[in-house]
């Protein structure tokens, strides 16, 4: 593939192909620019200069790789035909690989620069990588002459007007003393370090001259296509303007006439639900009913990501209700998702579930559970900034989404780690009460951003056919809850003896 940037050398930036890296480095590597990729062995250096040459390299753009004491040219390319990047016919004609190992042992530096330039001169090329240059320093005799070798070459490679990585197995030291480190342009960290429990690889961008980059470290993967670096605070944005531009009374209805009046008449577009609970209130029957139904009664497009539920569960948790889910998906209008707990990885889930947003275009999200989701996640911080994040995602795409949380038994609170209730713009709270020998359930629409809606605790019963809401007639007038939240007022005015903040006084009710 040919970077249309290589045909252009007046643009500014060299587009490096890996995905998430233009978007730290805001726009790529500065076209002539000196780089460092420092790391232990095995974090991903070759591989990731590997991915560059082979997508920027064209006949305009010539990529050279100079090898000192690394592993021969035969044996790198045979592990390179592992990645999809690889294109064997661009070998000896757009990239070039040259091994400096025996000259430098032989003759030492000074002949290897030499050989360096020769090289340079006659092809020219547009992107040089020095594998390992780290290796040179094992062939000095002092600090000085490891500064000024390191100095020529970046004086005598400028001149020829490419960029340039040099990659080494630099620790935090080197980068305090190895002389390199004060004239190079940019500096990039790589990495493997334990995060929430797992280890991850993790790259930094130090440095990099004349660049507003991302300083902040990041998260990356290896698979048969390369690196794939993850950077959710810089690739989800909220828009302002996503809400007003949407009409605002185009609003989305569950499906069945008693929700939908305790939600008075449906949820604006682009918001973001807590379907909060305890275990066994019917939070996961609410979502997949809420997805099913805006599938048949409304020819709404249903995004179902689960966590917990495999898809067979899945299925036979709609047959017992008699929904055909599989003919729904059959004909394109809901799509399941399942991501086994243990395989959970926050910022590559979060890049995925975006991937699958923008392809799909759901006009309605099911995320069963955020508990699950976040798990691993430690910092109530980095929670509340992973669930907006999650939400900008849907908000982005004008779809509503509901997130199952589950709060534990006994628990204060209407979420399960008291943060992500602050970030969405509804909760909908399920409950449930033990009445004489019955156990019986309800539902509460605790919150709700701009909306009038339906105050007070309902009965809720899961039936054959799904949900089935008892209305209580004391409890049907709307409230904003753009003001104080009258919600936790009707609950206080309810209540006779309370159980986990629920009443157990009984009223006349209506069933719809």
């Amino acid at each position: 593939m040919t970077n249309p940037d290589t045909r252009d050398h007046a643009r500014a930036r060299i587009h490096t192909g890996v995905p998430g890296l233009d978007t730290i480095l805001c726009g790529g590597l500065p076209r002539g620019s000196f780089v460092s990729i420092g790391g232990p062995p095995g974090s991903g250096k070759t591989i990731m200069s590997h991915q560059i040459g082979f997508f920027i390299a064209s006949p305009e753009c010539k990529v050279m790789y100079f090898q000192t004491l690394s592993e021969p040219t035969a044996k790198r390319l045979r592990f390179l035909k592992e990645f999809s990047y690889f294109d064997p016919d661009k070998i000896d004609r757009e990239i070039f690989f040259i091994d400096l190992g025996e000259p430098l042992r032989m003759q030492g530096l000074d002949a290897v620069l030499e050989l360096l330039i020769e090289h340079v001169k006659r092809e020219r090329p547009s992107f040089v990588v020095v594998d390992s240059f780290k290796a040179f320093g094992d062939f000095v005799t002092s600090p000085d002459q490891f500064r000024r070798f390191s100095y020529e070459v970046v004086v005598r490679l400028m001149a020829w007007e490419c960029a340039v990585l040099l990659l080494g197995e630099f620790a935090d030291a080197d980068f305090q003393q190895t002389p390199i480190f004060s004239v190079i342009d940019g500096l990039i960290v790589i990495r493997q370090q334990m995060v929430c429990g797992e280890q991850r690889r993790i790259l930094q961008v130090v440095k990099m001259r004349g660049t507003d980059h991302s300083r902040e470290p990041h998260t990356f993967k290896i698979h048969e296509a390369g690196i794939h670096i993850y950077a959710p605070r810089l690739t989800i944005r909220r828009d302002p303007n996503a809400d007003t531009n949407k009409v605002s009374t185009d609003l989305c209805k569950f499906g069945l006439p008693a929700f939908d009046e305790l939600l008075n008449g449906g949820i604006p577009r682009g918001f973001s639900l807590l379907v909060s609970g305890v275990a066994g209130t019917g939070k996961t029957a609410t979502m997949l009913e809420f997805i099913y139904r805006g599938a048949r009664q409304f020819g709404e497009k249903g995004l179902y990501i689960s966590f917990e539920e495999t898809m067979e569960r899945i299925h036979a948790n709609a047959r017992g209700f008699g929904w055909d889910i599989a003919h729904e998906i059959e004909r394109g209008m809901i799509e399941i998702i399942f991501i086994p707990q243990p395989d959970v990885r926050v910022e590559e889930d979060l890049d995925r579930i975006q991937e699958a947003v923008k392809r799909f275009k759901p006009d309605r999200v099911a995320v069963d559970s955020l508990s699950v989701f976040l798990d691993k996640v430690e910092s109530s911080e980095i929670m509340r900034e992973k669930v907006f994040q999650l939400a900008t995602i849907f908000q982005a795409a004008g779809a509503v989404a509901l997130l199952a949380t589950n709060i534990p038994y006994g628990q204060e609170g209407i979420s399960r780690c008291s943060v992500e209730e602050t970030v969405v713009d509804g909760v909908i709270l399920l409950s449930s009460d033990q009445i004489g020998m019955d156990r019986e359930r309800f539902i509460e629409i605790f919150k709700l951003r701009n909306t009038a809606h339906v105050m007070g605790r309902h009965k809720v019963t899961i039936t054959r056919n799904g949900l089935a809401i008892t209305l209580h007639r004391s409890r049907t007038r709307a409230v904003s809850s753009s003001g104080a939240n009258p919600a936790v007022k009707s609950r206080a005015s309810a209540s006779g003896k309370k159980s986990n903040g629920i009443s157990k006084k009984k009223s006349k009710s209506r069933k719809v």
